[in-house]
């Protein structure tokens, strides 16, 4: 059984996503919350698997939320659901701790999807989001030197991109296998353990890397 909290103001949506979640077989949400406030006491208390987060709450940013949640519960896994497409607010929430950020004009099964995807160690995004992320890395900013070479940056790029092993092994014209290699050599360059930390990890330092060389 995978548990769900829900952070979101709105309480259409609210209750839309609550009766999603509990009427999924395996998906159980076990607290809804409307402010920041609220969620620091709940989903410490109910200690979720995944957090359903809205970025504007009315007493405090669903970003500074996360950051707060995931201070305190290191494995968390924050998916930010919001209206919001801005590549600072993307960046903003995945350098405060977010494994996926997806727009609220979704799909039901969008939402399970992405509960799944990040379950399974991915990092959920739509595809225009993944787009803007992607074009913000190919606009004059640098590899950043974390001593990847350039077939393994080009793998975690496609993971940040929402990939799966077999599409990426499609996509670049080699094994599964073998890109289970390199995403294992990427693990131990980036000093971590899953490809969410991976992903989430090399954007922030993309982010912060000077424009030049």
């Amino acid at each position: 059984m995978t548990t769900i909290a829900i952070v979101e103001d709105n309480n259409t949506m609210r209750n839309m996503l609550i009766e999603l979640i509990d009427s999924t077989p395996g998906y159980r949400c076990v607290c809804a919350c409307s402010t920041a406030r609220e969620a620091m006491t709940q989903v410490l208390k109910h200690r979720p698997d995944v957090v359903l987060m809205d970025i504007h709450l009315p007493d405090e940013s669903g970003i500074a939320c996360t950051a707060r949640l995931t201070e305190k519960m290191p494995g968390l896994q924050v998916i930010m659901v919001t209206v919001y497409k801005d590549t600072e607010l993307i960046f903003q929430a995945l350098k405060a701790g977010a494994s996926g950020y997806i727009l609220k004009r979704f799909r039901p099964e969008d939402i399970i999807q992405a509960i799944a995807e990040v379950r399974a160690g991915g990092v959920p995004m739509n595809r225009e989001i993944a787009r803007m992320v992607v074009q913000s890395f190919r606009a004059p900013s640098v590899t950043p030197d974390v001593g990847l070479s350039a077939r393994e940056a080009e793998i975690l790029d496609l993971v940040i991109e929402g990939l799966s092993n077999k599409e990426i092994a499609q996509k670049t014209n080699i094994s599964p296998g073998t890109v289970r290699n390199h995403l294992g050599n990427i693990f131990r360059k980036l000093h971590v353990r899953c490809r969410t930390e991976a992903a989430t990890k090399y954007v922030r330092i993309k982010h912060e890397t000077p424009g030049e060389k």
